[in-house]
């Protein structure tokens, strides 16, 4: 069972790479499978002769463990034909479609009710974002037919200590309600909404996070090609040095086209990091496109210290004219590392 469970978690670990693939990663070690040789044909007539006199339970058993091998085979077999998919295209520039909402949308606070009575009518709690930034105000609205006033509550999630509370009178069933931006605020902050529906005190709770920035995106300059990418420099304001993963989305009108990652160390003050995008993703001849949705994160440097984010003063940067037939048109090799990881997959899939 122990080594059931370590296959199980080398093909988890073999799935972090096919979501996050990166050059840059930390090396990882790729457990390798051994296969045995074919059987010659005596021994397997000696196994099915010892088979067939098993009492039932060890054929069943048999049975349970050949079954859960299968599966897992199957499992490995369609995580390699997404990996060797993957391969086709360099782990900094990869294809990016309206259904990957993750990516699309990578701060996305989806909205929190409560129900007020059985005939599905509740109370919405709405916020622009999860994340925010020193020095970016919680802004959040809160809707109910009937709804005559709140009372928020801003509270360490940690601690549950309160840190702030606001009051606001509704008007056609929606209260907004600001918080002042404050560089203190902890991480993790919990938004207690008391929300007086027509006599009724109904109760939400949602869940933000708060941080000071570790930097900003100040903007962009012109992209140019080189080799087989095109390349768009990326200038930031570095409050605290680190390795910082940068990530963008390009699209072409309102159509995506890639995701972007860049990972680099860099120093505080103003620093430099280039996002690559490979020629396979861009249509042949386009000259106009559009980046935006970015994501400064500054990674965690040790397990005691956790991650950060950082903000950006712009909202988007257009690329107009780039000489798309300046790129060398030349396909993707992947490295070592993963061609391992596919081979090991694949060795999996094979049992």
């Amino acid at each position: 069972m122990i080594k059931k469970i370590l296959v199980v978690v080398s093909i988890m670990a073999v799935l972090a790479l096919l979501v996050w693939p990166s050059q840059e990663e930390a090396k990882v070690e790729v457990a390798v499978v051994k296969i045995k040789q074919p059987l010659p044909a005596e021994s397997k007539l000696n196994i099915q002769a010892t088979t067939a006199n098993l009492p039932a339970k060890s054929l069943q058993k048999q049975k349970v463990t050949t079954d859960y091998n299968s599966n897992l085979a199957k499992a490995a077999e369609q995580v390699a034909t997404q990996y060797e998919r993957a391969l086709k295209y360099p782990p900094y520039s990869q294809p990016l479609s309206e259904f990957d909402e993750d990516r699309l949308k990578p701060n996305q606070f989806y909205p929190v009710e409560s129900p007020i009575d059985d005939k599905g009518n509740a109370v919405t709690v709405s916020l622009s974002k999860y994340r925010f930034v020193y020095p970016e105000e919680i802004t959040l609205k809160v809707s109910a037919g009937g709804l005559k006033n709140v009372n928020v509550e801003l509270a360490n999630t940690d601690t549950k200590e309160t840190v702030t509370t606001y009051k606001s009178n509704a008007q056609d069933g929606e209260a907004n309600v600001i918080f002042k931006a404050e560089e203190d605020y902890p991480r993790n902050l919990q938004i207690f909404v008391e929300a007086n529906v027509d006599g009724k005190q109904i109760p939400v709770v949602a869940q933000i996070q708060y941080m000071p920035p570790s930097a900003t995106l100040i903007g962009f300059e012109s992209a140019y090609p080189q080799s087989e990418n095109m390349l768009i420099p990326a200038n930031l304001k570095v409050v605290k040095k680190g390795l910082y993963r940068i990530r963008a989305n390009l699209f072409t009108g309102d159509t995506p086209l890639a995701h972007l990652v860049s990972k680099q160390r860099l120093s505080e003050g103003s620093q430099t990091i280039d996002l690559k995008a490979h020629w396979s993703i861009l249509p042949q001849g386009m000259a106009d496109m559009r980046l935006s949705g970015f994501v400064i994160e500054r990674m965690s440097p040790s397990p005691g210290e956790r991650n950060s984010f950082g903000n950006s003063e712009i909202s988007h940067f257009d690329i107009n004219d780039f000489p798309f037939d300046s790129l060398q048109q030349l396909p993707y090799q992947p490295n070592e590392q993963e061609k391992l990881s596919l081979e090991f997959l694949k060795g999996l899939a094979d049992g």
